[in-house]
């Protein structure tokens, strides 16, 4: 029986804080309001899913 191996990759440690490096640096002179903080998160979470990867592969 065929089927899919699905293989997740996370990303670097030094990758995602890279990331939150940049987000900190960005929103450095911004006040902590809940929206600030709403847009932190969001593009925090949205650059971090872009390190993941995923490898699929069809097994005989």
């Amino acid at each position: 029986m065929s089927r899919l191996n699905v293989e997740i990759i996370h990303p670097q440690n030094a990758d995602v804080n890279n990331i939150l490096t940049a987000i900190e640096r960005k929103y450095a002179h911004k006040p902590a309001t809940p929206e600030t903080i709403a847009d932190m998160e969001r593009e925090a979470a949205r650059l971090i899913r872009r390190l993941i990867t995923t490898k699929v592969t069809f097994i005989k």
